[in-house]
């Protein structure tokens, strides 16, 4: 699917630099927006699929403004623009539930990744609530533990073991390999990104040149995986 991308920025120059990186990343790009009136106008009548939204946008009304409108009329995932913006604005834009920050300056790379992860969790945070609750039956020594796949962090392989980790910091053993695992987990969701490790996208904060971030982790990444994880989070 290629996804139409909103662009509201009140700096001509940085605009058109943005809608050019786009481009290049073979994004749809909707005429930038650069005032409060315009962001509306562009959002109910061309419907973007998501929002790249500077935060201040030298108006009585900003970006935040444009943000609560978009959450309380339309469906889709926002990414605000930043760039040093002071605590308090941050504070209040939390209010808006962006789905992601990107901080100027950025690259290409830091564009597509976040465009990707933000519309990946938002993609997450709408499946029905029956597929977040299916379960994965494990045996930890003798008993046998019921997980939510989406709530497993990340799995690692220790020889002949697993070890499952999941939100909140839990963590269950299990005899078992990674091959076996990824016959059960939904594949479109999770990624083996090198020996031994095996994440779940919606945890994902960061793709780096040659590692992730995940909660408080991070791991390195294969190009072929780092591929494979970008393509999947894309679909």
């Amino acid at each position: 699917m290629q996804y139409k991308i909103g662009v509201v920025e009140d700096e001509m120059i940085i605009a058109k630099s943005i809608v050019s990186t786009l481009l290049a990343l073979q994004y749809k790009v909707i005429e930038p927006a650069a005032n409060y009136k315009e962001a509306i106008e562009m959002i109910d009548t061309a419907q973007p699929d998501l929002l790249l939204l500077d935060i201040n946008l030298g108006g009585q009304k900003d970006g935040i403004d444009v943000a609560m409108y978009a959450r309380e009329n339309c469906s889709l995932p926002i990414i605000f623009l930043t760039a040093n913006s002071d605590k308090e604005t941050i504070q209040r834009a939390k209010i808006a539930k962006p789905n992601a920050y990107l901080v100027k300056p950025f690259n290409k790379e830091d564009l597509y990744t976040s465009i990707e992860i933000a519309i990946n969790n938002f993609k997450d945070n709408k499946q029905p609530e029956i597929n977040q609750s299916l379960t994965i039956l494990f045996k930890n020594g003798h008993d046998f533990v019921s997980v939510e796949w989406s709530k497993i962090t990340f799995i690692e392989s220790e020889t002949n073991y697993l070890k499952i980790h999941i939100e909140n910091e839990r963590t269950v053993i299990t005899r078992s390999t990674l091959t076996e695992m990824q016959k059960i987990l939904p594949s479109q969701h999770f990624t083996q990104i090198r020996r031994g490790i095996i994440v779940n996208h919606r945890y994902v904060k960061k793709i780096a040149f040659d590692s992730i971030e995940l909660l408080s982790f991070t791991f390195k990444i294969t190009p072929a995986s780092k591929k494979e994880l970008l393509a999947k989070l894309h679909t």
